[in-house]
């Protein structure tokens, strides 16, 4: 950061603090009273908007404080986006020194969401500043008002009473993609909720476009920290709104007509995350997302390997989207069931991969002396063969087990006695931010672009030994032969 902008964001920083100590107004009139004033072209007495478990009951509770993190998980086409628009402009109408960050998936779109809510304030008789102006950022003659920032542009700092995420994904290519995924994560964490001040309010709102998404990485990460209302478009068993079961979640403007014609345009797929906010993964049909287990802890016993799957060298530089090099850590827990403790994953040069390698090694020897032990694929061919000896005398010398072989059998056959533990509820996953990207490659395998960590859990899997029938919590229910499912995808 510049000398202009620290001081810049210091500035910013002692503003902040100075209106903060200044007396607030009470907002005394519920929010849902305020919009059916302020905006009645709309129709806002549905009950998603009404009903206690609401979102308009939310947003009254992130006013009076009681929420501080909210997630909005609701159905396309009901209402969201206008809504946190109008709440915005409800605060700044009651309390002109606000100021709110508004981030959508980019600059474009957000500063469209930022003009509405200016456009909105101006008609409620707000005063608003000529100096600064643009939809990028303007203020009140307060000290209130907006600032819009696009999804991955960074911020000198976040000097807002509430901060506005809505959609920041834009679209399916960029929810199918694992590096998409991660950016707009880091964004939303490092650049946002990481600068925010402690009564900084967070609303993030977005369709459900995959078990990976922010709105997924946050209810698995961060549950604990998160209010979350979640609305599907037909109802669910124990809605809370109190609706049976398939009945649409806004009759009077999304009935069972509109419900069929979205699930005819977007396909099962697109209507189960787009509209119920249930995202299924796009199966290759051995993993299932919900056969995974998850744990809170890594197991205090057990044995433990480490199996590797090598990445090709020279014809995988040569493919615009190359294999990994992945390690994937599993331990037999004391109840004979398997928990999947962590997956390495990265793409290197051979001496910059073995050079990870060692520092995987060294942290394993750390964390887990006397328990464990590493196998690795060795590679292909005579100069492969001699890589990985190589690797293995600098790995021993660490103090590390280590153990070679050529695999054999095609990857589908080696990962199916893994599938069907995880089928049985007998594969459990340590946290990790490798937990998400592993269960994404798993739920696309074997037709998946990438099947490394699957190998390499599949590789641990059969160095632990399969514990016998009995021994499992739930017998796995009969299966096809694996060879014939393979054949039907292909």
């Amino acid at each position: 950061m510049t000398a202009v902008l620290a001081r810049y964001a210091v500035e910013l920083e002692s503003e902040h603090r100075r209106r903060q100590r200044a007396p607030r107004p009470v907002i005394r009139e519920p929010f849902g009273r305020w919009i059916a004033k302020a905006r009645p072209e709309f129709h806002w007495d549905a009950l998603h908007f009404t009903h206690p478990a609401g979102i308009f009951a939310a947003l009254d509770r992130v006013t009076a404080g009681e929420i501080r993190r909210l997630i909005l998980s609701i159905a396309v086409r009901h209402g969201k986006t206008e809504t946190l628009i109008s709440y915005g402009a409800q605060r700044l109408e009651y309390d002109p020194r606000f100021r709110i960050l508004i981030g959508s998936y980019n600059q474009q779109q957000a500063d469209k969401l930022s003009r509405q809510v200016r456009n909105l304030v101006r008609h409620r008789g707000v005063a608003l500043s000529e100096d600064r102006d643009a939809a990028r950022e303007w203020d009140t003659v307060a000290g209130g008002g907006v600032q819009a920032v696009g999804a991955g542009a960074g911020v000198a700092s976040v000097n807002a009473d509430l901060i506005i995420i809505d959609d920041p994904i834009g679209s399916r290519d960029e929810a199918e993609s694992q590096a998409d995924r991660d950016r707009v994560w880091d964004w939303i964490t490092n650049d946002i909720l990481a600068r925010c001040v402690p009564s900084t309010a967070v609303i993030v709102s977005h369709p459900r476009w995959h078990q990976d998404d922010p709105i997924g990485r946050l209810r698995d990460r961060q549950k604990r920290r998160w209010h979350v209302v979640d609305l599907p478009g037909r109802a669910e068993r124990k809605d809370p709104l109190g609706r049976a079961k398939g009945a649409p979640l806004w009759p009077e403007q999304r009935g069972e007509e509109w419900l069929e014609e979205k699930r005819e345009e977007l396909g099962e797929y697109g209507f189960a995350s787009l509209v119920q906010g249930r995202p299924r993964p796009r199966e290759g049909g051995m993993f299932k997302w919900k056969w995974w287990r998850l744990l809170d802890a890594v197991p205090a016993e057990g044995r433990m390997i480490r199996y590797w799957d090598l990445a090709g060298t020279q014809q995988k530089k040569r493919q615009h989207d190359p294999d990994y090099t992945a390690g994937a850590l599993l331990c037999r827990m004391t109840d004979n069931r398997t928990a999947i403790v962590d997956v390495e994953r990265f793409r290197k040069s051979v001496a910059a991969r073995d050079a990870q390698m060692e520092e995987v090694c060294r942290a394993d020897l750390a964390a887990y002396p006397n328990r464990i032990r590493w196998w690795i694929e060795t590679e292909s061919g005579i100069a492969g063969e001699e890589r990985t000896a190589d690797l293995v005398r600098r790995l021993q010398a660490c103090g590390m087990p280590v153990s070679t072989e050529h695999p054999t059998g095609s990857k589908v056959d080696r990962a199916e006695p893994l599938s069907s533990a995880a089928e049985a509820g007998n594969i459990l996953l340590c946290p990790g931010e490798w937990r998400d990207p592993f269960r994404s490659e798993a739920a696309a395998f074997p037709t998946g672009q990438h099947d490394d960590q699957v190998d390499g859990a599949s590789g641990a899997y059969a160095k632990l030994g399969y514990p016998t029938v009995s021994a499992l919590d739930v017998p796995a229910p009969p299966r096809r032969h694996v060879r014939s499912l393979a054949k039907e995808m292909a």
